[in-house]
């Protein structure tokens, strides 16, 4: 699993969007660190919705603002990962324990989860053999 770095962040954003990144660090107004992923907001133009996630090895960022909406690692993205980094944080590793959804999980009644379970193996086939397998 790679390690978040300037210059890992500077690789996926490239040269323009990092140093612009650089500039909205204090941007940041919102960010929590999720089980899986960073979920952060940028205040720029407007208010924009990032979040930050392992894809395998490939550190990957989603954001609302016009250019990140056409899927590229924007200034925003950079900026949540240079404050994750002066904060001492970091992006969770994709395998990590979600304990998050464990824990919505358990809160849910018994038909709903059924009903919830239902609706995925029902078009997942892998799933759907899975739960097929399982004893209990």
């Amino acid at each position: 699993m790679p390690t978040l770095t300037p210059a890992l962040l500077r690789h996926h954003a490239g040269a323009k969007s990092y140093w612009r990144g650089l500039t909205y660090r204090d941007s940041v107004v919102e960010l929590v660190v999720r089980s899986r992923h960073v979920d952060a907001v940028v205040a720029g133009t407007d208010e924009y919705r990032v979040a930050l996630h392992w894809d395998g090895t490939r550190l990957a960022g989603t954001c609302t603002c016009p250019y990140g909406s056409q899927g590229f690692f924007c200034k925003h993205c950079v900026a949540v990962g240079l404050v994750l980094l002066e904060r001492g944080l970091t992006v969770p590793p994709p395998d990590a324990e979600d304990e998050e959804l464990r824990l919505r999980l358990a809160e849910l009644d018994h038909a709903t989860l059924v009903e919830l379970l239902y609706d995925r193996a029902a078009r997942d086939r892998s799933l759907r053999d899975e739960v097929m397998r399982v004893r209990g």
